[in-house]
């Protein structure tokens, strides 16, 4: 970013609307000096506040235009590069009304700054070599953590865990790679056995350690992201009823009509945890109107887009051909009986395989979570303290094509094409694995990470 070092920051730092505290974040080379111009001792004298890296105090802060008394705020200067972005950095804490904190704000433009882009304190802080470019999308990750698992996740992302393993096995290719340059150098010579088995076993132990993490996406992705849940069954059966239950407030229509739902819901929620997406649906039955055929046709793509199906099953009414029919839509994907209405006098008997709820009461509710992610295959949600998990498909597509680069150069070893080849393909993982914690040919890709994040961070 061209100039970057030159200009000073400044944003709201935190949530828009009341609160009691605000906080409005300066950064830059003039950070200190721009606060200076609006900051004055908490006695009302007019000498400017002195400051202390890493020193809070009381000051009054004024509107550089007519001084005239904005607000008493708390500052907190902490220079560069011990600070977040590398910079030097001020603080501004202020009461939390939006006209305090878009006065205050505005003073410190009007004083010099200017206004920061989504993710850009963020952004220099990766720039300035304070976090690599796994750990500066962890931070969003972890502001955005609706879960334990999913906090769990962006912790261990931005405490580097990811980026060490990445570096480690970066490293080890490099050294392989260094071991066939050496022999490049005298290509009349044909490589000794023992290197090429050294070669050979070290480009497996790689793609296998490049496998092994790459496999964690399928649960790390759930982490971060949560897990699509689809209630589906016939109508009337208490989808709707078990989404308001879990959900602990009255978000769907519930009627003894059938059909009530026509289209589907989406609802986020919480399950242990869990961080799930509920999908209310239509009611699957073979006689519909037009209005619920399209619903119904709508349900078979949520089916689809799933991440796990939960087929609500009526205790108390006997099952019909319109259950077998829920039944045969689900075919093929992670999914989970629920036997709901167990309240009521049983029409037919549960044979253990189902999980026993009733929405009515919230009887069976907490076993609802655990038995979710046990259909789901490779998705181990408990949040741990050791495991490294990838949770973004960026770095899953790098590992994956990192993995693939030294299956070409093992094979290009393996049946004599040159060592050249052998060469150039673990170049190509290397590049790949540089992507992926941001030490090469990162340009655009900072620009579609970090204008994601919101203004402040």
């Amino acid at each position: 970013m061209p100039g970057y070092v030159e200009d000073t920051i400044a944003a709201v730092a935190t949530p828009p609307g009341v609160g009691a505290i605000a906080v409005i974040r300066v950064s830059g080379r003039a950070a200190l000096e721009i606060a200076g111009r609006v900051l004055r001792r908490n006695s009302g004298e007019a000498e400017a506040v002195g400051f202390s890296s890493h020193r809070a105090r009381l000051a009054v802060l004024l509107e550089p235009a007519t001084g005239t008394v904005i607000d008493q705020v708390l500052v907190l200067p902490m220079l560069g590069p011990r600070s977040f972005t590398g910079e030097d950095v001020v603080e501004i804490h202020c009461h939390g009304s939006v006209l305090i904190t878009d006065l205050t704000l505005r003073a410190l433009l009007a004083a010099g700054a200017r206004p920061a882009r989504p993710g850009e304190f963020t952004e220099r802080a990766f720039l300035n070599g304070k976090l690599d470019l796994c750990q500066a999308e962890a931070v969003a990750d972890l502001i955005e953590a609706s879960s334990d698992a999913g906090r769990a996740a962006a912790w261990h992302l931005l405490a580097g865990g990811l980026s060490r393993q990445v570096l480690a096995l970066r490293d080890a290719i490099l050294d392989l790679r260094a071991l066939v340059e050496a022999h490049l150098d005298f290509p009349e010579d044909d490589l000794p056995s023992d290197a090429e088995q050294e070669i050979a076993s070290g480009l497996a132990a790689a793609r296998e350690a490049l496998t092994v993490l790459a496999a964690t996406f399928a649960r790390g992705r759930l982490a971060r992201e949560g897990i699509r849940v689809a209630l589906i069954g016939k109508p009337n059966v208490g989808k709707s009823s078990l989404l308001n239950a879990i959900l602990g407030r009255d978000r769907a229509l519930v009627s003894a009509e059938a059909g009530t739902t026509r289209d589907y819901l989406e609802e986020p929620a919480a399950l242990g945890a869990l961080r799930i997406l509920l999908c209310d649906t239509a009611g699957l039955h073979a006689e519909a109107g037009a209005v619920e055929r399209a619903g119904i046709e709508r349900t078979i793509d949520v089916i689809n887009a799933a991440d796990a199906v939960v087929a609500v099953l009526d205790a108390s009414r006997t099952l019909d051909a319109e259950d077998q029919v829920v039944i045969e839509a689900t075919i093929g994907r992670p999914r989970l009986f629920v036997r709901n209405k167990i309240d009521l006098a049983a029409a037919w008997p549960g044979d253990g395989s189902m999980v026993e709820v009733s929405a009515r009461t919230g009887q069976g509710l907490e076993a609802l979570a655990g038995a979710i992610a046990r259909v789901l295959p490779n998705a181990d949600m408990e949040p741990t303290t050791e495991a490294v998990v990838v949770t973004r498909a960026r770095h899953h597509v790098a590992l994956l094509a990192a993995c693939a680069a030294l299956g070409r150069s093992a094979l290009a070893l393996d049946t004599a094409q040159g060592l050249e080849i052998v060469a150039c393909e673990m170049q190509s993982a290397i590049l790949e694995l540089d992507r992926l914690v941001g030490i090469s040919d990162v340009e655009q890709l900072l620009d579609r990470i970090f204008s994601r994040f919101c203004v402040g961070k």
